[in-house]
């Protein structure tokens, strides 16, 4: 999840697209300065560097192995 600044607000679908060139899969836009969406890690190092953003939640998947398996 990406938080914008308010003060970039107003040049919030710019912003998405500079995101999507840069290789994020945007899933959400919300037009008060949130996006949602997934990407690799090389993305991510990327997103970071935006001025434009205050915050970056990053969601990492888990597997866990059913209780009868041999590894646990």
């Amino acid at each position: 999840m990406i938080t914008i600044s308010d003060s970039y607000l107003y040049s919030l679908n710019s912003i998405a697209e500079i995101f999507r060139k840069e290789g994020l899969i945007i899933t959400n836009l919300y037009e008060f300065g949130v996006i949602t969406g997934s990407a690799e890690d090389k993305t991510i190092r990327k997103l970071y560097k935006h001025k434009e953003i205050i915050s970056l939640t990053e969601d990492n998947q888990v597997n866990i192995a059913p209780p009868d398996s041999l590894i646990q």
